[in-house]
């Protein structure tokens, strides 16, 4: 059951929650900010991650860290810090990189808790101009096509393209389902939609519970497999972080971010992409309505809570919220 809150009062529920769950202020913030991005949007990598505990840092934190390898590669180790916390930071080194050198790659690594939407942050750079390519590592919950194990994470992509507008946004996982819509689905009493998971035989299951026994599709299969699998090797492998099988729990991010500038005039990349999304929107359509891009839904929705400062969320996560704020 959804309850309407006042966006501005659910602000400061999970500003206090967070802080009960020991993040310092500058961290809590950021996470904050990139939660409430998620919930604001109906996506599943919002507040449930409080509930779930996958906010949180290591209990003894090292300062974040950039390696710099070339004048437009670094890595930041994370210092065991919250995920979204350190790929917040890898996104301003990924800025100032590309400022100055046209392009950016930058890794992460030594993270165990969970980067959030990544859009957020593909959007932040997209909203300097830069188009923005972010990858996330994840804990392994998703099976490889034609097998049963679980051996990849969600493995999910977010690009952003700059315009004269809002940047367009993609998103995605690559599996089939995110593993926080399983999780809702347990706590919802749900059954998931069907070829989204396998039970730990290989068998098809709508159970949630089997299934997170078991391991999540890809969606599309093989060719969504195929992305799982060359994002694994672009975040596990590139960041020299966790593989399946490891014992350790240690999670890498790829940004890679570019300055459509130094191959045109100032501006002419984003006028060409206005240019492109007005004639898609032109474009005939099967059932008559307007064409939805990336992005649009979600974007949409934001934009209605914010205008009316007010947000719909499950009873049951705000009372959780509001009980660990008060705790």
């Amino acid at each position: 059951m959804k309850k309407i809150i006042a966006l501005d009062h659910l602000n400061e529920v999970v500003d206090q929650a967070l802080g009960k769950l020991g993040l310092e202020l500058t961290e809590r913030t950021i996470v904050r900010e990139i939660l409430m991005y998620a919930e604001m949007r109906a996506s599943t990598q919002g507040l449930i991650k409080i509930k779930e505990r996958t906010v949180l840092p290591d209990a003894h934190c090292n300062a974040i860290t950039t390696d710099t390898k070339t004048a437009s590669v670094a890595t930041v180790n994370g210092g065991g810090h919250t995920g979204m916390y350190v790929l917040h930071e890898a996104t301003l080194v990924a800025a100032r990189l590309v400022k100055n050198n046209g392009i950016a790659l930058v890794t992460t690594n030594n993270t165990r808790s969970s980067t959030g939407a990544i859009g957020y942050y593909a959007n932040h750079l997209a909203k300097s101009g830069y188009i923005a390519l972010v990858l996330a590592g994840s804990p392994k919950v998703m099976a490889i096509e034609g097998g049963i194990d679980p051996v990849f994470g969600t493995n999910p992509i977010a690009i952003a393209i700059p315009t004269n507008d809002k940047p367009l946004v993609l998103d995605m996982a690559t599996a089939a389902t995110t593993w926080f819509a399983v999780i809702n689905a347990r706590d919802s009493n749900s059954r998931l939609p069907n070829n989204v998971a396998i039970d730990r035989e290989g068998t098809p299951t709508i159970d949630p519970l089997a299934a997170m026994s078991g391991a999540i599709n890809a969606f599309g299969g093989a060719k969504g497999s195929g992305l799982a699998l060359m994002f694994e090797f672009l975040t596990g492998v590139l960041g020299n972080a966790s593989l399946v099988g490891d014992n350790e729990d240690n999670r890498s991010n790829t940004i890679i971010a570019i300055d459509p500038s130094v191959l045109g005039n100032e501006g002419q990349f984003q006028s060409r992409a206005s240019e492109l999304v007005k004639r898609l929107k032109e474009s005939r359509t099967t059932d008559n309505k307007a064409l939805r891009l990336p992005g649009e839904h979600s974007n949409a929705i934001a934009a209605q809570c914010e205008s009316q400062n007010q947000i719909a969320i499950d009873a049951d996560l705000y009372q959780h919220l509001l009980a660990l704020a008060d705790s």
